[in-house]
Formats: C-alpha cells, structure tokens, sequence
C-alpha cells in the first residue's frame, strides 16, 4: 500500500564538541544519520497505525 507524506516535521537538537579524529566524525555521522532514520520509519508506522485505527 502506498502512502503520501505531505509533511514530515524532524525536531533535533544540535550539539558542538570537538572531534578526537576525522575517521569518529564520519562514522557518528553515520549513527547520526541512521538514527535519524529509524526514528522517521517509527513516526511514519505509528501514523498509519493510528490512521487505520480510525
């Protein structure tokens, strides 16, 4: 079943803090990035959920 998603508001907060070497900044990027990700499929379940729920 496909689903439109008009709107999809991302809140996060920012934090500065130095990084020990440029290989750690890259691979936080990348957990940065999947959590970012795993946490949108999860609003985007629970609002299909509750749309069928209705």
């Amino acid at each position: 079943m496909a689903i439109e998603i008009k709107e999809l508001i991302i809140k996060t907060n920012i934090v500065s803090r130095p990084a020990t070497s440029e290989g750690e900044t890259l691979l936080d990027q990348q957990a940065i990035k999947e959590e970012i990700l795993a946490q949108c499929k999860q609003m985007v379940q629970t609002m299909l959920r509750e749309r069928r729920e209705r």
